[in-house]
């Protein structure tokens, strides 16, 4: 008798236990012929956050790990594959709807399909009905510089901002792409032990083009489907642009988590050699 598919889901979670309580619940009752197994990381380091999260202790085929320091979300995100045994990995955001009992069903359906895919990504939908971008071109510093700030409206320049953000790309189709967020990304145990996880000098951003760069890079596709649909609270906490630098943390980490990635990606071509050959038009303008 065949072994069955395990899918491991990690969630990193940062003061949102209430909704990590119903993200749980929807993956547990996911229907299809595979197991699944939840490895839930807490960096909220919150006493409330942790009472509710609390329920999950003694979960058959629920793991539940309380930080002592916010080892932020890459490092976090390791920290639960690191406790995976499944075929599949799949980072999901603890904000995340499950609206379908069959979503988990429909990604290994993907895998089985095609092969050749590394990391699939799926439509999002806002709690307010709108659709979230989630989908990008591979990142350059001054694409980045641009879009946070007033430069971004100048003609030529938001040009550059509009193409990294792939403002033309049609959410309601499927397609190979450069990068997708990671707020909902499924990755193939062999593509994820080939690349060795998400690089741990990232403290919140950037951790998903870097990864979804070396999937096309080992010769593996980045995939979204539109026909899996999740929700989401639509709350981005890299709002902002740079006269907001000073006031927030978060945006401060961003700008040093994107001149890690630019550092990294120096001397390397702006699109892997197996991006280029698939027949989709990609660029190396933009930045998370």
């Amino acid at each position: 008798m065949a072994k069955k598919i395990l899918i491991s889901v990690v969630i990193v979670d940062f003061f949102k236990a209430e909704r990590v309580v119903n993200n749980v619940e929807r993956i547990l009752a996911q229907q299809g012929d595979f197991d699944t197994e939840v490895i839930i990381i807490d960096n909220s380091m919150d006493s409330g956050n942790q009472q509710i999260l609390s329920q999950y202790q003694d979960t058959e085929s629920v793991t539940l790990i309380f930080n002592q320091q916010n080892n932020g979300y890459t490092r976090g995100s390791n920290q639960g594959a690191d406790l995976c045994t499944g075929d599949y990995l799949l980072f999901v955001n603890p904000d995340i709807e499950w609206k379908s009992p069959s979503i988990l069903g429909d990604i290994i359906a993907i895998y089985k399909r095609d092969p050749g895919i590394g990391i699939v990504g799926t439509r999002q939908l806002n709690d307010d009905g709108s659709t979230p971008d989630t989908v990008r071109r591979f990142p350059s510093l001054l694409a980045q510089v641009v879009r946070r700030s007033s430069l971004r409206h100048w003609p030529l320049l938001k040009g550059m901002a509009d193409h990294y953000e792939h403002v033309e790309f049609d959410y309601f189709k499927p397609a190979n792409v450069d990068w997708l967020q990671s707020s909902f990304m499924a990755i193939s145990r062999q593509v994820w032990d080939e690349i060795g996880g998400y690089d741990n000098r990232y403290f919140i951003f950037m951790a998903d083009p870097d990864i979804c760069y070396q999937c096309w890079e080992l010769g593996y596709k980045v995939h979204y489907e539109s026909e899996i649909v999740v929700g989401a609270d639509g709350l981005r906490c890299s709002d902002g642009g740079f006269k907001d630098v000073f006031s927030s943390r978060v945006l401060r980490f961003h700008i040093r988590d994107a001149f890690i990635y630019h550092f990294k990606y120096l001397f390397k071509p702006s699109i892997p050699s197996a991006r280029k050959s698939d027949g989709q038009r990609s660029s190396n303008v933009g930045c998370e």
